[in-house]
């Protein structure tokens, strides 16, 4: 009964950080590089306590009964741990989760940029002019392109109107008129592939004619700017565009389109290059995300997000108060001070995320309070579970156990304690404070502080 105390008591400590870093995050604003200085820092304690106290344990045990099924159990556990996290964290991420940090937010907008760039890499794989130049002076105009959709017999744009855009269709047609006083006559059918609106962008003249759709049709746009900057750049498509000006002019278009294998040659090589392509991620970007993940779902998934990555760091607190008792030493402190340093500046981000999405401080203060009894009782169960002095196959199972929360939570500090430290604070900062956490936990061992 006595250790089951001493865990919950631990546990709490550990996690009191977490409702007091959501209060100092509400009430003031602490700088991002010292958030990011206790972050890297909790990082290195924890760094450090995992190897020496969790998995250096394991490998004494198994050395010291001859037994590598313990040593194997523990890497086995330790990579499905691994895994475990990863999945759970994907799923709560698709939910909103990816909020609780702002790196993990970072992440996600750059992912959904990227993902909307490689849709407009293989629209404008279609398009006949663009296949005219390199694949990576194309990939550069992304951050530029716009889809558009019309509906059948909808007017594109009218002649005589000012042109400030240069049309590509990805899917479907549109009839190209010319109005006179007396009627209107067709000009031009155009599909799939062609260009319209080149004239008017060229010659800084209105348009030229009418363009209504024919089906329902999707377009990409790109802004006169960026397509005359394109055009200086390349000589090539400057030409290009000349003769397609003077065929456009005189109705002698040629119909014939790119085949099928060229198309899909170009648009891998685009996609390749848009790999190498640094998208921007702007504070704009991340207040529209933040805006629409603004109900209560998102809160939930934020909240069920640290829970995720507090399960690992409490069963482990439970873990070193059994392996303590068992040795007759006292637990590591280092981890106990890692987890709480880890804890506080992962609060404050969070609960400023959470308050610009519209959740009151009563809401936010309890939740973290929650969280922080749950570690508690994380930490009493992990000491329930495990027997101070485990025999046969059960310790084989025990040391598997051990491996999954270490291995949750290695993946857990590597994909996300790190990176939003990194992000708050840049390199310099995280590399050394996390040196500093790990060299501070290493002198606490030392001395017999624990």
């Amino acid at each position: 009964m006595q250790i089951l105390i001493v865990a919950l008591m631990w546990g709490l400590i550990s996690a009191v950080s977490l409702p007091l870093g959501a209060v100092i995050g509400l009430w003031s604003n602490p700088p991002r590089k010292v958030t990011s200085s206790l972050m890297a820092f909790g990082g290195g304690a924890l760094l450090f306590a995992l190897t020496i106290e969790l998995f250096a344990h394991s490998l004494h045990s198994s050395e010291n009964v001859n037994d590598v099924r313990i040593i194997i159990s523990t890497m086995t556990g330790a990579v499905l741990g691994g895994i475990l996290f990863e999945l759970l964290n994907q799923i709560l991420n698709n939910q909103g989760a990816f909020l609780r940090k702002a790196s993990l937010l970072k992440k996600h907008v750059l992912k959904t940029k990227r993902g909307r760039a490689r849709d407009m890499i293989r629209a404008l794989s279609k398009i006949k002019i663009l296949q005219l130049l390199p694949a990576e002076e194309v990939v550069q105009l992304i951050p530029h392109v716009k889809t558009r959709k019309f509906h059948a017999g909808e007017t594109v744009f009218r002649q005589g109107d000012i042109a400030s855009e240069l049309y590509f269709i990805v899917k479907g047609s549109v009839q190209v008129i010319r109005e006179t006083a007396a009627d209107a006559k067709l000009i031009a059918e155009l599909i799939e592939g062609d260009t319209f609106g080149e004239i008017a962008i060229i010659s800084d003249m209105p348009r030229t004619a009418t363009i209504r759709s024919i089906t329902d049709t999707t377009v990409c746009t790109i802004h006169k700017a960026e397509f005359e900057q394109l055009i200086k750049q390349s000589p090539t498509l400057r030409d290009a565009s000349s003769r397609l000006v003077k065929e456009r002019l005189h109705d002698i278009q040629a119909k014939d389109g790119i085949l099928a294998g060229e198309a899909r040659a170009w648009e891998e090589n685009a996609l390749r290059n848009l790999d190498r392509l640094s998208i921007p991620v702007t504070e704009k970007d991340l207040q529209q995300e933040i805006r629409e993940h603004s109900g209560g779902g998102a809160a939930l998934a934020i909240w069920l997000g640290i829970a995720l990555d507090g399960i690992p760091e409490s069963l482990i607190i439970g873990i070193l108060v059994v392996i303590a008792a068992a040795s007759g030493t006292a637990i590591s402190l280092a981890f106990i001070a890692g987890v709480f340093l880890a804890n506080l500046p992962e609060a404050m981000s969070s609960a400023v995320t959470m308050k610009r999405q519209g959740s009151g401080f009563a809401k936010i203060f309890w939740m973290w309070m929650s969280l922080c009894v749950m570690t508690g009782l994380g930490a009493l169960a992990g000491a329930l579970i495990f027997p101070v002095h485990p025999e046969g196959a059960l310790k084989y199972l025990i040391s598997g156990i051990e491996g999954i929360a270490g291995g949750a939570m290695l993946t857990m500090i590597a994909e996300t304690m790190l990176p939003e430290a990194f992000e708050q604070g840049g390199g310099t900062v995280v590399g050394l404070s996390t040196l500093a956490g790990f060299l501070a936990a290493l002198g606490i061992k030392v001395t017999g502080l624990n």
